[in-house]
């Protein structure tokens, strides 16, 4: 990518009305910054600028013991990164073989990294596969992958992102063939690998307590675009943990001063983004 091209993607991402700092986006031999512009401008709705900057990270191995204590991980950059070129592909083409190729390749990488996710969901991640083979005329194959990975899960109990995507794709089936009654039990179902809080407790109370089918599971599913709580534990900072940030910082501003130097706050930044 030419170097004028690249500022001119930066520039529009600064100058936005949800501006990223220009020490997180500036520095195009970072591929992380490459990787905050090009998602950036996938959601100024800037497909063509997206796909020019995403297209420079597809290739990229990310450190997969990467985990930092606050902010993505590479592993984390890499999964959004071909997510969005996914989407991109899928819009413009309208075929699936490429935008799977893409998906299957950040379903490995979710499946393989084993800290946590600030962001990601790894489950919707899983089940956007699922959904455009269904956009392709395959959705009995995708219903039959969501089976198999209900089967492949049953063992595990509790919070389960794959577990509760599944289920939430074959309710959608199910609604679509106005079959609400069955749809939002296997949705009820799926809340049990959700995480929940009283906010959530209470708006499924309400959910289940709607007479008529059709009603409930519409209520049910509105849930589903909600993240009530975070998926992983621990990927939310306490206000402790944003303390110790600030002092680590405040102490680290403080000794370049007195050296004399110019303190690069790109960590300090990139360590608040979620």
């Amino acid at each position: 990518m030419q170097k004028q091209e690249w500022q001119e993607y930066v520039q529009k991402v600064a100058k936005c009305d949800y501006p990223i700092p220009l020490n997180l986006i500036n520095d195009y031999d970072d591929w992380k910054c490459r990787s905050n512009v090009g998602r950036m401008l996938m959601i100024l709705k800037d497909v063509e600028g997206a796909m020019a900057v995403l297209a420079t990270v597809k290739d990229v191995q990310p450190d997969m013991d990467d985990a930092p204590e606050f902010g993505l991980s590479e592993a984390e950059h890499k999964v959004l990164c071909l997510r969005d070129i996914a989407q991109i592909v899928w819009q413009l083409t309208g075929t699936g073989d490429a935008p799977l190729f893409y998906l299957d390749e950040a379903y490995k990488l979710c499946r393989e990294y084993k800290h946590v996710f600030r962001s990601a969901d790894r489950g919707a991640i899983w089940a956007r596969r699922l959904e455009i083979m269904r956009g392709c005329g395959e959705e009995q194959k995708a219903l039959a992958e969501a089976r198999a990975m209900l089967e492949s899960e049953k063992v595990n109990e509790g919070v389960n992102p794959y577990r509760f995507h599944a289920l939430k794709f074959i309710a959608e089936s199910m609604a679509a063939a106005e079959d609400y009654h069955k749809a939002a039990l296997l949705l009820a179902e799926a809340y049990q690998s959700f995480p929940m809080n009283e906010a959530a407790r209470a708006a499924l109370a309400e959910a289940e307590a709607a007479a008529d089918a059709k009603d409930r599971y519409a209520m049910y599913h509105h849930c589903t675009t909600i993240q009530y709580q975070p998926w992983e534990k621990d990927n939310v900072p306490t206000l402790e943990e944003v303390r110790r940030l600030q002092e680590r910082n405040f102490a680290r501003r403080e000794a370049a001063k007195a050296a004399g130097e110019e303190l690069d706050e790109k960590g300090s930044f990139e360590s608040l983004i979620k």
